[in-house]
């Protein structure tokens, strides 16, 4: 996420997706919504364009509560 941001910044993009899943979150802590939306406040903090106003940083995690079966079909239904 530090480096998506640090692009996003650079590109003058506002939105972040990461494909973070919350069944994960018991051995990797980045997956909860929790720590999603303190980046997402830490982004808005901690950037020029958020600290000037110019944009508001976006996480959006669209796979964070889907089961692992959810996100096969979901995948598999796009192509």
């Amino acid at each position: 996420l530090g480096l998506a941001l640090g692009y996003a910044e650079t590109v003058g993009a506002f939105d972040i997706f990461i494909g973070a899943n919350v069944v994960d979150s018991s051995g990797y802590p980045d997956c909860r919504p929790e720590f999603l939306t303190a980046f997402e406040s830490l982004a808005n903090l901690a950037t020029k364009a958020g600290t000037e106003g110019t944009g508001t940083f976006r996480v959006h995690s669209p796979l964070l509560k889907l089961t692992k079966a959810e996100i096969i079909r979901e995948g598999a239904k796009l192509g």
